[in-house]
């Protein structure tokens, strides 16, 4: 099992400062049961709505994880590189729900594919239920030892971002699971940390600061074995899929940029600083040009919160909540990943004290994935990244506390 961080970080006696403040035990405590009863109900009527695995959109049950079973499917028979054929996924999808019309294109790297390739040995539908309980279990345990109080988990289910990862078949609980694992193991067992972080390389996007972050905290151990992970996770891929699914892979790239910059996936949907531009009608080069200078000052402020060395944990955070806004392109499901640095600032507050308008930031953010593409569909202005960079503001200031 993973160890969970030294007393130091995480374990001290709870403050309860919070009655005066509109945001107290009581509300944190009843609200996100009325919202996983929402949940269930929704899911309940979706579910009895659907005709053939098809809900009333006419898109599988699962949305996205048609993919993975048709990727793991196309795997199975030899075919891994096939996955990236548009005609040959679709008809695989129709295998998987006949009654679909919709088509879901794989945009992973053959690392990934390792992950999936039992999924299709499965139906569809079990092995949709199957790798979502699976992948909870792992997501969950993580965030419970960030901050282990019976509220968390209430407030983890209630999390939207964990409904519509779990709406959408997708894999933000497995990324979030191994980026949290890797960060609780880092000081006791550097050794798994480097592999839990070597392992998140199939989700490349999330992981472009884990680098910059071990290097400048001196964890040189997990630094050496994250980079021979990745490199033994990518030639073990190789040797089991095909060296032809990389290329497969590499030149896929230009397809999903296509995709991404025609707004063909609703922008409302990607919560990048890009796309933030990209939505106020700022052409696609000076958005990319911008959006590297928010890069790099994220990168900046990450590797001062790891060169400090003051809290590992709060350190952490500061990764988490810089993670979501250095890659150009992501979706709100993977926003599952905001529970690291909400359930760690929320808990060190709870511990500490809470700062000015820190309970504002985090409520904002835990509402992001659910309210955020549906305000920015309905207006017109989008509101991740501000709510993003809110949230690593608070990380970045709570880390430089201690």
């Amino acid at each position: 099992m993973v160890p969970t961080p030294p007393v130091t970080d995480l374990a001290a006696p709870p403050r309860d400062d919070t009655a005066a403040h509109w945001m107290n035990l009581r509300r944190v405590t009843v609200y996100p049961r009325i919202f996983v009863a929402i949940y269930l109900i929704t899911s309940i009527i979706w579910v009895w709505l659907a005709v053939d695995l098809t809900d009333p959109k006419g898109k599988p049950l699962g949305y996205d994880f048609i993919t993975f079973w048709s990727a793991s499917w196309l795997a199975l028979a030899g075919e891994a590189a096939a996955a990236f054929d548009a005609a040959r996924i679709f008809a695989i999808q129709r295998i998987a729900v006949p009654a679909s019309d919709a088509v879901f294109l794989w945009h992973y790297p053959p690392t990934f594919h390792l992950v999936v390739l039992p999924l299709a040995l499965m139906p569809y539908f079990a092995a949709y239920g199957a790798w979502i309980a699976a992948t909870f279990a792992g997501y969950a345990w993580v965030i419970r030892r960030f901050a282990p109080t019976q509220v968390t988990t209430w407030l983890l289910l209630a999390f939207p971002g964990t409904f519509i990862n779990a709406f959408h078949g997708q894999n933000g609980f497995l990324t979030t699971a191994l980026f949290g694992g890797a960060i609780l193991s880092l000081q006791t067992t550097p050794v798994l940390s480097g592999i839990l972080f070597g392992l998140l390389s199939f989700k490349p996007q999330l992981g472009l600061l884990i680098p910059l972050a071990l290097a400048c905290g001196r964890r040189w151990t997990a630094f050496v074995v994250a980079t021979a992970t990745s490199l033994a996770f990518a030639a073990i891929s190789a040797l089991a899929l095909g060296a032809e699914s990389w290329l497969a892979f590499w030149n896929n790239f230009p397809l999903v940029r296509t995709v991404l910059d025609s707004g063909e996936v609703p922008w409302a949907k990607i919560p990048s600083f890009y796309i933030f531009l990209r939505t106020l009608g700022v052409p696609a080069e000076p958005a990319y040009g911008l959006h590297a200078i928010l890069a790099v000052a994220v990168a900046a402020f990450v590797a001062r919160a790891w060169w400090r060395g003051t809290s590992p944990i709060l350190a952490a955070a500061v990764l988490t909540s810089g993670a979501v806004l250095v890659p150009p392109y992501l979706f709100d499901y993977d926003l599952a990943l905001l529970a690291i640095p909400i359930a760690i600032i929320a808990w060190d507050a709870v511990r500490r004290g809470w700062l000015p308008w820190e309970r504002e930031v985090l409520l904002a953010a835990w509402l992001l994935p659910l309210v955020g593409p549906g305000f920015t569909e309905a207006t017109g202005v989008p509101v991740a990244t501000p709510c993003l960079i809110a949230l690593m503001t608070v990380a970045v200031r709570r880390a430089a506390q201690r």
